[in-house]
């Protein structure tokens, strides 16, 4: 009997430390993503700086108002016109996708918390809830940073929806 309990307590720990391995590397993926995250967040910052300082300058030097300034390149610089065209549809494009992305967020938040919560539910003085606790601290930086993400990704959005809208009459 004392055999069996062996058995199954040593088949237990190494589907845990599986279950570490494999968690490990879920969570390095979404540190990867955090940290893509906060890069697109900068550059859509300095995307619509440098589109404002263009829609200025461009005002100037052609004399025209910001509403007639798409026109004024339709009429006389086209692939310039098109290229901005395309800016704004990329933008809703973009805004499209990471709103999925806000969805698996939210589902691996749930799904993350579940697991939380089993793996928390273990007897605190047993062997088996030490072997876990590598596992609580994955689960619990999971949780945050897919929460993290979720909010970095609304802000992206919020970023992108004033690009499309500073190019509305681009289209």
């Amino acid at each position: 009997m004392e055999n069996a309990d062996k058995q199954v307590s040593s088949k237990a720990k190494a589907e845990i430390e599986q279950k570490i391995k494999t968690e490990t590397k879920s969570l390095e993926k979404v540190e990867t993503e955090h940290k893509e995250l906060e890069n697109a967040i900068q550059g859509y910052d300095k995307f619509y700086k440098d589109l404002e300082h263009f829609i200025i300058d461009n005002m100037h030097d052609f004399s025209v108002s910001e509403e007639d300034l798409p026109k004024y390149f339709r009429s006389n610089i086209n692939e310039v016109y098109q290229n901005y065209v395309q800016i704004r549809k990329d933008a809703y494009d973009e805004e499209d996708e990471l709103t999925q992305y806000i969805n698996h967020c939210i589902r691996e938040v749930n799904k993350n918390k579940r697991s939380l919560k089993f793996y928390k539910s273990q007897d605190e003085d047993s062997e088996f809830y030490q072997d876990c606790l590598p596992l609580i601290n994955i689960y619990e930086k999971k949780i945050e940073l897919y929460t993290d993400n979720q909010k970095i990704t609304r802000e992206i959005i919020e970023k992108l929806r004033k690009i499309a809208d500073k190019l509305k009459n681009w289209e």
